[in-house]
Parts: structure tokens; sequence; C-alpha cells
């Protein structure tokens, strides 16, 4: 089974028991703990997923670095590491992130630009999502890279809107290829 599908059962059965206790923002906080803490420690992705640690330290680790998060939090991390999915927390993590933002009709957005864009501009685009999606707020996270020389992309609800000066160069380059 891929890791994407033991992931997404794990945390579509922590999603359905949070709502139904009425918990999900805790659980939500929890989440993102879990994701700054594998996004910042390389070492801790590699314990979780290390066959040379034994259960119980693993579970010890966990309940020492979760010890003030929420009971179901951390009952949904403990009956991982006994099931021996603990490498797929990380995975499980986002795909309840994933799941939160569908309900609460929150989009991510990915801005990718030559430079910093002003307020104004980013205004524009999180309106231009809102309005292409529906959607009540927008996550959004500008990425600086120099390579694609001017303009921006956006990449957001699996849709890319590719308006770089380096893409359409690659198109024209294409095009007198062709010719």
């Amino acid at each position: 089974m891929s890791e994407y599908k033991i992931a997404s059962r794990y945390a579509k059965a922590l999603f359905d028991k949070a709502v139904e206790d009425n918990v999900l923002d805790a659980v939500k906080t929890d989440i993102e703990h879990l994701l700054l803490i594998t996004s910042e420690s390389r070492e801790f992705v590699l314990f979780l997923n290390s066959p040379l640690y034994k259960m119980t330290a693993k579970k010890g680790a966990i309940n020492k670095l979760f010890e003030s998060a929420n009971p179901l939090t951390k009952g949904v991390f403990a009956l991982m590491v006994e099931k021996f999915r603990e490498s797929f927390i990380p995975a499980m993590g986002r795909a309840f992130i994933q799941m939160y933002n569908r309900k609460n009709q929150i989009v991510e957005a990915i801005i990718t630009s030559a430079v910093t864009l002003e307020a104004s501009e980013i205004k524009r685009i999180e309106n231009y999502i809102i309005e292409q999606t529906q959607a009540k707020s927008v996550l959004m996270n500008q990425l600086i890279d120099k390579e694609i020389i001017g303009g921006i992309t956006i990449e957001f609800d699996g849709k890319i809107y590719d308006n770089t000066i380096i893409s359409q160069l690659n198109k024209v380059k294409k095009e007198l290829q062709i010719a």
C-alpha cells in the first residue's frame, strides 16, 4: 500500500474523531507542531524511520515531544507506532492539514516570483484565487527564484498559472525549433 493511502487513512480517522469530539482546532495545532518539528529536524524523521530503535523508545520520544498535545492526537501517534507505521506520521500530518483546509474552505497557494511582491499585488492575487475557488481564505507562500527572470507562477488547487519570462522564452525557443 502506498504512503499516501496509509497516511490518509490515519488522517481521516483522526480528523473524523476530532470533529466528533469537537477538538478539531486543538488537534490541528498539534499537527502543525508535528509538521514544524519534522521540517526542522531531520534527525527526528530519521529516528522515526530507523528500525534500530525499539517501539518503546519511539513512543517515549513522541510522548515527550507531545506531552501537552490533545489525548486524541497522542493516541493516534501511539497507535501508528504500535502498528509499525511511525514513518508515516509526517505524511499523516500533511494529509490531516489538507482535510482541515478542505473542510474550512482554505486554499493553499504558492507564488513564485523573481522579486518580493508588494502587499497590493499579493492582495490582488489572493482575491483572484478566492474568486476562482470560492474559498473563504488563502494561505500563501511566496518563493523568490531569480532564474525565472520576471513574472510569476501561481500554484493552487492543483493548477499552475505560469506567466514567467523564462517560460515565455522557452515557448518561443520551441516554436523556432519547430519552424
